[in-house]
């Protein structure tokens, strides 16, 4: 499993670079998140237990729940090409925050080990973007 946190890790860098937003099929906005976070199951050979969606503006914030099973996990984020910059908090069904990721990129990632299945708290910030800008993050293991 830890092998394969490390290559979500992989890919979520890959992720960033230019040109990987599958030029054939050129997608945009929400088709673009949903393809990225399929990327992230297919590539790195993890199975998505979840995901969730939205649109924030420029210095916006929100909140989502996602269930998550026990064992190693990561929230991966995502966004479109409007996005820069989105930053993840996950927070446990307590409150209490597991992991952040506050790096100046457009794929924010969030590893840990869950000791317990549960519910799990996205904060979603979106300090870098163009207008309105669509996000996705998926819970992986």
């Amino acid at each position: 499993m830890l092998k394969s946190l490390a290559a979500a890790a992989a890919l979520s860098f890959a992720l960033m670079a230019p040109g990987v937003s599958a030029q054939a099929q050129d997608p945009s906005g929400a088709e673009l998140v949903d393809l990225l976070l399929d990327m992230v199951s297919s590539e790195a050979d993890m199975t998505m237990q979840g995901k969730v969606v939205g649109r924030l503006s420029q210095g916006a914030s929100g909140t989502a729940t996602l269930q998550a099973p026990a064992g190693p996990v990561a929230f991966i984020g995502v966004c479109d090409e409007n996005c820069s910059d989105v930053d993840l908090i996950v927070r446990d069904s307590s409150g209490r925050e597991v992991g952040r990721d506050f790096e100046d990129d457009d794929v924010p990632l969030v590893v840990f080990e869950a000791a317990t299945a549960g519910r799990y708290t996205v904060e979603v910030q979106m300090p870098g973007c163009n207008g309105t800008c669509n996000w996705g993050v998926g819970v992986f293991n």
